[in-house]
């Protein structure tokens, strides 16, 4: 995967997950303010039934004498026993003289003037006022808010604390299902990086959702219009370069006879020979296009198996018959009497030969053009020359592309040969200069492992 780029796993992963985080966070929200709600409610009626009951109470088991001291005693006190007190209480007047109170109540009356019902006072305490019966007293109790709040967060935060849990398990099950559901994506995927260059088959709908399977759909047709494009342009090369054959052939028979009849030391002899060379050429360039053809058609799969090593001597014997050419040759079979590897024959021939004559035609005469096979699985052609330029050696595959145009060739071997490896499963590598050495060109054919 590309550095930098987001996958569509990752983006649902994360969005799926932070949409179930924003929705609890939303319901935890609606939940505490619900809460809040029912508390206060909850609070307010402790207060009131607190307010009633103990005022009933006071009333009746407390001697009058108590509740009315004489002018200029502190009010009274209960119980006598300090402890922490949640709620607070003052017995008063009408008149708002405290009577009776809590340890921990004020000395003075909560709210003055008395006003009935619930209310908060400056402290920040929430306060019922409540009047005795005859309405000769008054109770005031009251409760501070912190009680409250702490009540209400405390209820805020164990409605969270499951989110702690929640965000991992839901990340994990959203992964999960995501994963599962993008497997024909993923299977789509694989089917399309695992095809050649040249392999314009139909993709299988295999189990795809209807998004994809539409999107497959149109993918096939395109697939389709390339295919019969391709063919038409292979078919309209092939058939060119065969019909050539035959009158270059002639004309070229032709030219050389004219050439015998001038006699080669004349003039017009000799701007025959010259006619006949570029037939010749032009007879090596159909021949090549015919190969291009064939290879890129997709003819010369890996269907069986070929011995390398009687083949390169076949074709170096037929070679070495031209002159200054069999001191050149040297083949280093690594000890093997037997170097199979899955290809077509024909082709697999094509490709040498058309590397060794590269190698004639392009390097450094008079230095040898080494070919060898090796341990993993590879073979390699290098001929002595001046090291190549990187860019240049990266465009060497490409059709009609020429280390220099003044030699002989078509510019179509090396096309050729790539065509063919990446056919059967293998691979062209172009080094310049020669593995462990200083300068020269080399070519390595490596091959699929042997199954």
């Amino acid at each position: 995967m590309t550095v930098g780029r987001w996958t569509l796993q990752g983006r649902l992963v994360r969005s799926l997950t932070i949409g179930l985080t924003a929705s609890w966070l939303v319901a935890v929200g609606c939940a505490a303010l619900a809460v809040r709600f029912e508390l206060h409610e909850v609070f307010d009626s402790v207060l009131q039934e607190t307010a009633q009951h103990l005022l009933a109470d006071i009333m009746t088991q407390r001697p009058a004498a108590l509740l009315t001291p004489p002018t200029g005693e502190a009010p009274a006190t209960l119980p006598a026993v300090p402890h922490d007190e949640y709620i607070t209480y003052q017995i008063l007047t009408a008149e708002g003289q405290v009577r009776l109170r809590s340890h921990q109540a004020p000395a003075e009356a909560f709210l003055l003037p008395i006003r009935p019902g619930f209310a908060w006072d400056s402290a920040g305490r929430r306060i019922y006022t409540e009047a005795s019966v005859d309405g000769l007293f008054v109770i005031e109790i009251a409760e501070p808010a912190e009680t409250r709040y702490e009540s209400i967060l405390w209820s805020t935060l164990l409605l969270l604390l499951p989110l702690w849990g929640l965000v991992p398990v839901a990340m994990w099950l959203v992964r999960r299902q995501v994963r599962h559901g993008l497997k024909p994506l993923v299977a789509l995927q694989r089917e399309v990086a695992d095809r050649s260059s040249g392999n314009l088959a139909p993709l299988p709908l295999l189990t795809l959702p209807l998004e994809l399977a539409l999107l497959v759909g149109d993918v096939n047709q395109l697939l389709r219009r390339m295919a019969l494009a391709l063919e038409g342009e292979r078919s309209f090369t092939a058939n060119s370069a065969h019909e050539l054959r035959t009158p270059v052939a002639s004309a070229l028979a032709q030219t050389q006879v004219l050439a015998a009849q001038l006699g080669e030391d004349t003039p017009a002899g000799a701007r025959a020979l010259a006619i006949a060379a570029e037939l010749q050429r032009l007879g090596r360039l159909a021949e090549r296009l015919l190969q291009l053809s064939r290879a890129e058609a997709g003819g010369v799969q890996a269907v069986a198996e070929v011995d390398l090593v009687p083949l390169a001597r076949l074709l170096l014997a037929d070679m070495a018959s031209a002159p200054g050419v069999a001191e050149r040759l040297c083949f280093d079979p690594l000890g093997q009497a037997h170097f199979m590897v899955h290809g077509d024959l024909d082709a697999l021939g094509i490709v040498l030969r058309n590397l060794l004559e590269n190698a004639l035609h392009y390097g450094d005469t008079g230095q040898p053009i080494r070919l060898r096979l090796h341990a993993d699985h590879s073979l390699s052609v290098a001929n002595g020359s001046a090291v190549v330029p990187a860019e240049v050696l990266a465009t060497l595959t490409q059709r009609f592309r020429r280390l220099e145009a003044s030699k002989p060739g078509s510019g179509l071997g090396l096309a050729i040969a790539e065509t063919v490896m990446r056919q059967i499963g293998g691979s062209l590598e172009l080094h310049s200069p020669v593995r462990g050495e200083a300068a020269g060109f080399e070519v390595v054919l490596r091959f699929p492992p042997q199954g």
